[in-house]
């Protein structure tokens, strides 16, 4: 019973890590760091990636442009 418990908590933080990554995906972060500072902690990774600045996307406007 205990090994199944632990299972369960183990694929919830993964879960939820995984979240935190995603989150970072958009950010200057990145989603590994995002993952993998949120495997040790997911607060204090939600935190570091909700504080990191949001990468500049440009639009090539000239692209469909021959």
């Amino acid at each position: 019973m205990e090994n199944t418990e632990s299972l369960f908590f183990l694929m919830i933080s993964l879960l939820l890590a995984y979240g935190v990554g995603c989150l970072g995906r958009k950010r200057k972060i990145g989603f590994g760091f995002a993952f993998a500072l949120s495997l040790l902690n997911v607060v204090i990774g939600l935190i570091v990636v909700l504080c990191s600045k949001k990468k500049v996307e440009f639009i090539d406007i000239n692209k469909d442009k021959i």
